[in-house]
C-alpha cells in the first residue's frame, strides 16, 4: 500500500497504549485511535475503519478482546493482531477461533511488531485479491445478454431490437443511443458499419463504451455480418449488440488474478485432479528452492503421505473434500533440506461437473514469526539481563517445589535476597556498570547453589533462591552464609574496589506457610528485618514481623488521610543569638493532631513517610506552611526572622523542588535569604542529583545548613565546595558537655573547623547553663534547646522575641 497504514489500538492500560502509539508512529504508521473497551473500539471502527487492529485480549468492559474480534468478523473485514501477555491454552483456543493474522506475546521489540504487521497486511491483501479473483472468474462465466440490430442499406438507418430478457429495452433508437457512445469510439463504429454496408460477405465485431448519467461506463460489443438475401436478392447487414460490461470487468479481473499469481509474495500452486502439481508461481520456487522440473506432474513434496504422516494426511484431504478447504501450520523442508514453518491453505477450485477438479495451494513462510515467538516465550519467562528465571517462572517453580515437597514430605526454603545500597552504585558508576555487577553477582550466587535449587530475579536488585529438600534450618543458614560470602567478595568497577553486600530474608515450608505468595511475602518481610539489623545479614521470618509491617501500613494510610484532613500543624523552636542578644530564627517542626491519639511527635511521622513518596507530599506541606507563617509574622513586624525547614533526601531527588520553593517565595513575597533548608549529611555524598539540586537552590538565594553534623560521613571537600552556609552540632555531642572530654573535644573541633571555613554554627539540644557557657566560650553564639525554649505554637513566638533580652539578663550571660 502506498499510503500510510492506519492502525487502531485496543488496549486498556493507558501507559502501554501511549507507548505503543509512539512506537508505531516512529515506524511510520498512522494511528486512527485508541480504545480501552469494546464499545469504544466498535464506535471508532464504524466512524473510520482502520487497515489493521492491534488488540489486547484483556480489556475493560463487558467484552474482552476476543469477543470484540468475533463481532468484527461479522461486520468488517479487517485483519486483527493480538498483542497480549496471556498465553494460556484456553485463551489461545478462543483466540484461534477468531482467525487472527498474528499473536504476539508482550513484551516485544519494534522490529518484531513491524514484521508481524507487514506480514499480516501482505497476507490480508493476498486473501482479498484471491477472493476478488474468484468472484471475477464467476462473473466472467455468466451468460451474456444480447439484442439485435439491422441496417437498411439504402438509407443506412439502423433499427434496434430487444433481447428476450429486455437488456436493450432502454435503447429505443440508434440515434439516441449513438449520442451516448464515448467520443473516442464514435468514428470507429461509423467506419465499422460503413465497411459492413459496402462489403458483401464481410463479418466483424467491435467493442466500445457508453457514457451514463452516473459517470459509469457500460461496455457493448457490436457483432455484424453483411450478406445477400437469396430470396429478395438484396444486400443486408444484421448483427447482435451485446452488453459486455461484466465480461469486460471479468477480463480485467482475470488479468488482476494472473498478476497476483505472478507477483504474490506467497507461494501459489495449482494441483490437478490427481493432486499433482500443474503449475506454481515464482514465489513458491523462491521460498522452497524447488525448480519447476523438480515438481511438475509430481506430488507436492510436503503434502505427501510420508511428509505429513497418515493421520494429518487423511484429515487434510477429508476436510478439503467435505468443506472445500483446509488451513493449518506445518513444518516442512526446502529442497536444500533447510527446515521452515509455513501457513498452508488448500482450496478446491469449483468447476463444472463434467470437468476435472483442481486445487489451489497457498503457502506463507512464517519461520521468522515462529522464531520470534520462541524468543518472546523466552523473554516472557526469563530475565533479559541475567538470563535467570523471572518473577513469573520463579513463582511457577516455587509452586512445583511446594507440590513436590508436599508429596515427599520434605522442607524447602525461600531466600529473598536484596543487594545493599545498590542504587548508590548505579548513581555513582552508571546503569551499565550496575547491570554488569548484577550479572556478575547472579553468576556468583548460582555457583554456590545446588543444581536442584532455583535462583530467580524478581526486579532491580531483588533475587529469590528456592532451596528444596532441606533437612533443617541450619541447612538454610549454610546456604544464606554462602550467598553472603560470595556476594561480599571485592569486585573492581572503573579500577575502584567495591565490596558489595546483600540482606537475606528466609521463610520455610511448611512451618511458615504452604502458599507460594505467602512464602515470598514472608521472606521479603524478613529481608527488611535483616537490613534493620545492619545489612549484610540474614533473618528468618517470625509472626512479629508481620505485625510490624501491618503497623507501618496502617500508619502510612493514616498519614495519607491526615494530609487530606489537614491534621498536621507546625511548632517552632527559637534559635537564640547570645552575641546579638535576640532570637534570629526558628526551626519548623511538624506535629500530628491524631483524631484518637492526640498530639504526636515527628517520630510518628517521618520514618514512615521516608519509606514512601509520602515524604515529598508532607515535606512540601511543611515548606508551604512555614512560608505562610513567616509571611504572617512579617506582616506583624517581625522582618528579619529566619525560618529553618528540614528537607529529606527524597525531596532533594525531586526535580520539581526548586520550582516549588521559587513559587512559594513569590507567593508569600519572602526574601530568599530568610529561608534556610536543613539537610542531612547523607545528601553530601557524591551523588549528582543532590549536588545539582543544592546548586539550584543556591542560585535562588536559599541558605543551606547541615543538620546533626558529625553523625554522618561528610568529607571536608563537601564542606569546602558545596553551597553550605551553616553547621548544626548534633545534640548527641552536646549532651555530655562539660563532663565528657570526648564530647567537649568534638564540639570544640567542629567550632574551630567552621571558623576556618567561614561557616556559621548553631548548637542544638542545649539543656543546661554549663553546656551553653562552654559553647559560648569556644565561639558558638547561636544556641537552640529546651534550656531556652521548647518548640511552641506560632502565636507564642512574638512574645518570646520581645521577652528574650530580659530573660537573657536574668540568665546572666
Amino acid at each position: 500500500m502506498n499510503e500510510r497504514l492506519k492502525i487502531l489500538i485496543i488496549e486498556d492500560e493507558k501507559i502501554v497504549a501511549l507507548d505503543l502509539k509512539r512506537r508505531l508512529s516512529k515506524l511510520g504508521y498512522e494511528i486512527t485511535g485508541m480504545a480501552a473497551n469494546g464499545q469504544k473500539a466498535l464506535a471508532l471502527i464504524s466512524q473510520a475503519p482502520p487497515n489493521i487492529i492491534l488488540m489486547d485480549i484483556h480489556i475493560q468492559g463487558n467484552m474482552d478482546g476476543i469477543e470484540v474480534a468475533s463481532i468484527l468478523q461479522k461486520t468488517h473485514s479487517i485483519p486483527i493482531i493480538y498483542l497480549t501477555a496471556y498465553s494460556e491454552e484456553q485463551t489461545l483456543i478462543r483466540a484461534k477461533a477468531t482467525k487472527p493474522y498474528g499473536y504476539l506475546l508482550k513484551p516485544f521489540s519494534d522490529r518484531e511488531l513491524n514484521i508481524i504487521i507487514q506480514v499480516s497486511i501482505e497476507r490480508y491483501e493476498s486473501d482479498t485479491l484471491l477472493k476478488k479473483s474468484e468472484q471475477h472468474l464467476r462473473l466472467a462465466l455468466e451468460a451474456a445478454h444480447m439484442g439485435t440490430w439491422e441496417v437498411a442499406r439504402a438509407s443506412h438507418n439502423i433499427f434496434m431490437g430487444k433481447s428476450p430478457k429486455g437488456t436493450l429495452e432502454p435503447i429505443t433508437d440508434w440515434e439516441s443511443f449513438f449520442l451516448t457512445i464515448n467520443e473516442n469510439d464514435k468514428q470507429r463504429i461509423l467506419n465499422f458499419i460503413d465497411k459492413l454496408c459496402s462489403k458483401e460477405g464481410f463479418s466483424a465485431e467491435i467493442e466500445f463504451s457508453v457514457n451514463t448519467h452516473t459517470e459509469k461506463s457500460i461496455w457493448y460489443k457490436l457483432y455484424g455480418k453483411s450478406f445477400t438475401n437469396g430470396d429478395a436478392g438484396k444486400h443486408q447487414v444484421v448483427g447482435i449488440l451485446q452488453e459486455t460490461t461484466e465480461n469486460r470487468l471479468a477480463r480485467d479481473r482475470l488479468a488482476q488474478a494472473a498478476t497476483v499469481f505472478r507477483c504474490s509474495t506467497e507461494g501459489i500452486i495449482i494441483l490437478n485432479k490427481n493432486r499433482l502439481v500443474d503449475c506454481a508461481n515464482d514465489a513458491f520456487h523462491s521460498i522452497t528452492k524447488y525448480r519447476e522440473q523438480n515438481i511438475k506432474n509430481k506430488e507436492l513434496p510436503f503434502l505427501t503421505h510420508q511428509s505429513l504422516g497418515a493421520v494429518i494426511y487423511e484429515e487434510l484431504w477429508q476436510s478439503v473434500e467435505k468443506h472445500g478447504h483446509w488451513r493449518g501450520e506445518i513444518k516442512v523442508y526446502k529442497k536444500n533440506k533447510e527446515a521452515m514453518y509455513i501457513w498452508l491453505t488448500i482450496g478446491l477450485i469449483p468447476v463444472e461437473a463434467n470437468r476435472g477438479r483442481q486445487f489451489v495451494v497457498m503457502i506463507s513462510d512464517i519461520t521468522k514469526i515462529r522464531e520470534t515467538q520462541k524468543q518472546l516465550s523466552h523473554f516472557a519467562y526469563y530475565d533479559n539481563l541475567t538470563n535467570l528465571p523471572n518473577r513469573m517462572l520463579t513463582k511457577d517453580r516455587l509452586n512445583q517445589a511446594i507440590a513436590l515437597a508436599t508429596r515427599d514430605s520434605f522442607m524447602l526454603g525461600v531466600l529473598f535476597i536484596d543487594l545493599d545500597n545498590f542504587k548508590r552504585i548505579n548513581d555513582t558508576f552508571g546503569h551499565k556498570q550496575g547491570d554488569s555487577l548484577l550479572c556478575l553477582l547472579s553468576k556468583k550466587m548460582l555457583s554456590v547453589l545446588r543444581q536442584s535449587d532455583t535462583l530467580g530475579r524478581l526486579s532491580g536488585d531483588e533475587f529469590i533462591a528456592i532451596a528444596t529438600n532441606i533437612e533443617s534450618h541450619d541447612a538454610l543458614i549454610k546456604i544464606a552464609k554462602k550467598i553472603l560470602d560470595c556476594v561480599s567478595e571485592p569486585v573492581y568497577i572503573d579500577s575502584m574496589e567495591i565490596i558489595p553486600s546483600c540482606s537475606i530474608g528466609i521463610s520455610v515450608y511448611p512451618s511458615h506457610s504452604d502458599h507460594s505468595d505467602h512464602l515470598i511475602q514472608m521472606a521479603d518481610t524478613a529481608m527488611y528485618e535483616a537490613k534493620n539489623n545492619g545489612r549484610n545479614n540474614y533473618a528468618f521470618y517470625h509472626p512479629g514481623l508481620t505485625q510490624i509491617a501491618i503497623h507501618q501500613l496502617t500508619r502510612e494510610r493514616e498519614l495519607r488521610q491526615a494530609l487530606i484532613n489537614n491534621e498536621f500543624l507546625l511548632h517552632f523552636q527559637p534559635q537564640f543569638s547570645l552575641d546579638n542578644r535576640k532570637i534570629t530564627g526558628v526551626e519548623a517542626l511538624i506535629r500530628w493532631m491524631h483524631p484518637k491519639q492526640g498530639l504526636l511527635s515527628p517520630a510518628e511521622i517521618i520514618p514512615i513517610a521516608e519509606s514512601s513518596r509520602l515524604i515529598i507530599d508532607i515535606g512540601n506541606w511543611v515548606l508551604m506552611e512555614a512560608c505562610r507563617q513567616l509571611h504572617q509574622w512579617r506582616i506583624e513586624g517581625l522582618d528579619n526572622l529566619r525560618m529553618s525547614v528540614n528537607v529529606s533526601i527524597r525531596q532533594l531527588a525531586d526535580k520539581d523542588l526548586q520550582k516549588y520553593i521559587a513559587s512559594l517565595l513569590h507567593q508569600y513575597s519572602l526574601p530568599a535569604h530568610l529561608l534556610e533548608l536543613e539537610i542531612t549529611e547523607s545528601c553530601l555524598q557524591n551523588e549528582l542529583i543532590y549536588i545539582t539540586c543544592l546548586e539550584q537552590l543556591k542560585k535562588l538565594g536559599i541558605l543551606i545548613s547541615i543538620d546533626d553534623f558529625g553523625t554522618g560521613y561528610s568529607c571536608l571537600s563537601s564542606l569546602k565546595n558545596l553551597p553550605i552556609h551553616r553547621l548544626k552540632i548534633d545534640q548527641s555531642f552536646i549532651k555530655g558537655i562539660p563532663l565528657d572530654k570526648n564530647d567537649c573535644a568534638i564540639a570544640a573541633a567542629i567550632l574551630a573547623l567552621s571558623q576556618k571555613l567561614n561557616l556559621q554554627v548553631t548548637a542544638e539540644g542545649i539543656e543546661t547553663r554549663d553546656q551553653a557557657t562552654f559553647l559560648i566560650s569556644h565561639g558558638c553564639f547561636e544556641l537552640q534547646g529546651y534550656f531556652f525554649s521548647k518548640p511552641v505554637s506560632p502565636s507564642q513566638i512574638p512574645s518570646l522575641i520581645r521577652e528574650f533580652p530580659e530573660k537573657l539578663t536574668n540568665l546572666e550571660f
